[in-house]
């Protein structure tokens, strides 16, 4: 077997510290939590873990990034290792690793400051060191929780060497923020609702308007699909010509913690590509991983892997 990966993820690794409370606090309230948790996430981890965890194979997946020299670092290096996410090219800054303070709701609903530590280290010369890796894989995956420039560099090496590059562009930011040639060299961008909104200055509310802004990207940037998750509604391809929406099975009852959905739909719908699945098909199943995520409290934490599924999610 290859210990070539298939799916290399340039992003961010963070430990999350998550608080629990019936309702969020108000301006200057302080309330008593529920409960607390530590995870492990930050968007890139996240979306290559849950890939990870739907795959059989070690190192299939492989963590382009870089954490602190702390205790935080070596305890989410060992988490990659355990969850089969090759971690040789995940490497070390002079910052304290990222962090992610984070407020649940009793419905569900998050509330997330990031504190990007190391992850915002990792510059384009490092990216550059990488290539070895990358050009030997299929799918780069790429963020927006690590110095844009990075990011940029990373979507032009890869383009070069025939990747699919996959833009989640998440924490939401302005087109005037981005590098030059960043979304035009994204195969596919996948943004929620109101990242859409963002980057295409239109109302996302509805499915004729995220189709609308949607094809505003596609035309400026020459991006060839666009896919919206829309949480229970499921999610929406559209291309210049066509657009397709896929429901979203029935969700886990009760719903416990949205936190990391968004990241498992990202990370599940590549590896279902990669292994050949069709684009609608892969849709669908990316759906019902994420709902599958949203049963359990906190990112990775609430991930099934593939001994955990369905048969028809074993691919």
């Amino acid at each position: 077997m290859s210990n070539q990966a298939t799916i290399v993820v340039l992003g961010s690794s963070n430990v999350d510290l998550i608080t629990y409370c019936h309702e969020f606090p108000k301006n200057g309230e302080t309330i008593m939590a529920t409960s607390f948790s530590q995870s492990f996430g930050g968007k890139g981890a996240n979306q290559a873990v849950q890939a990870a965890k739907l795959s059989e194979s070690p190192n299939y997946v492989a963590m382009l990034g870089m954490v602190g020299t702390d205790t935080y670092g070596r305890e989410t290096r060992d988490n990659f290792t355990s969850c089969n996410v090759g971690v040789k090219e995940l490497k070390e800054g002079k910052e304290s690793s990222g962090l992610a303070t984070i407020q649940v709701d009793s419905h569900g609903e998050n509330r997330i400051c990031i504190i990007p530590g190391a992850n915002y280290e990792l510059q384009p010369t490092d990216v550059s060191s990488m290539t070895s890796t990358i050009s030997s894989a299929s799918y780069m995956v790429c963020q927006f929780e690590i110095d844009p420039l990075t990011t940029a560099c990373g979507f032009e090496i890869a383009k070069s060497h025939g990747l699919t590059t996959v833009l989640n562009p998440a924490p939401a930011a302005p087109l005037s923020t981005l590098p030059p040639g960043l979304l035009s060299n994204t195969d596919y961008l996948v943004p929620n609702q109101p990242e859409l909104s963002l980057l295409s200055g239109l109302p996302t509310s509805t499915v004729p308007e995220c189709v609308e802004a949607s094809r505003s990207l596609i035309s400026t940037f020459s991006i060839t699909t666009v896919i919206v998750t829309m949480g229970s509604s499921g999610s929406l391809l559209v291309t210049s010509t066509s657009t397709l929406h896929v429901p979203c099975p029935s969700l886990p009852s009760p719903l416990l913690d949205t936190v990391g959905a968004g990241d498992s739909f990202l990370g599940a719908l590549v590896y279902y590509l990669s292994r050949g699945v069709g684009m609608e098909g892969a849709m669908g199943k990316a759906n019902g991983i994420a709902g599958y995520s949203v049963g359990g409290k906190g990112a990775q934490t609430s991930y099934k892997s593939r001994d955990e599924l369905p048969e028809e999610f074993r691919i």
